[in-house]
């Protein structure tokens, strides 16, 4: 495994809590993303710097991808890079916690509910992109 997917698995886990009664919030604060499938908690007090250090430092598995290119990437181009469309997706939801892209999906996008075939068949083919913040 790399030092970024090592990174990613220290300092996040699938969460199946409900982001209205999760047990990984914090203060009040939610410590969690919603990435469709499932969401994803921070643990371990992740630092923002060190995540973008090992980003850049990152040889993808199958291709190259710059997650700060402006352009979006989604869960699937990303687990080519990181080796896994889980882990890609655990990385996506620390970026997100981390402050540095949003993540978009028909949920968030599109309005249609979780259980919708149609919100279903989009995510299942990719449709759970980051696109990163500006500035």
């Amino acid at each position: 495994m790399s030092a970024l997917v090592d990174y990613v698995l220290a300092h996040t886990t699938r969460c199946a809590c409900s982001s209205l009664v999760c047990e990984h919030r914090v203060d009040e604060s939610p410590s969690t993303t919603d990435m469709f499938f499932f969401d994803v908690a921070a643990k371990d007090n992740p630092d923002a710097d060190e995540f973008k250090k090992l980003i850049q430092e990152h040889q993808g598995e199958f291709n190259d991808v710059n997650p700060f290119d402006g352009a979006e990437h989604n869960y699937i181009e990303l687990g080519g890079w990181i080796g896994d469309q889980g882990i890609a997706m655990q990385f996506m939801g620390l970026g997100v916690l981390l402050n540095l892209w949003k993540v978009m999906h028909p949920v968030n996008m599109l309005k249609l509910e979780r259980n919708n075939p149609l919100a279903q068949q989009l995510a299942g083919v990719g449709m759970v992109s980051l696109i990163a913040n500006r500035g």
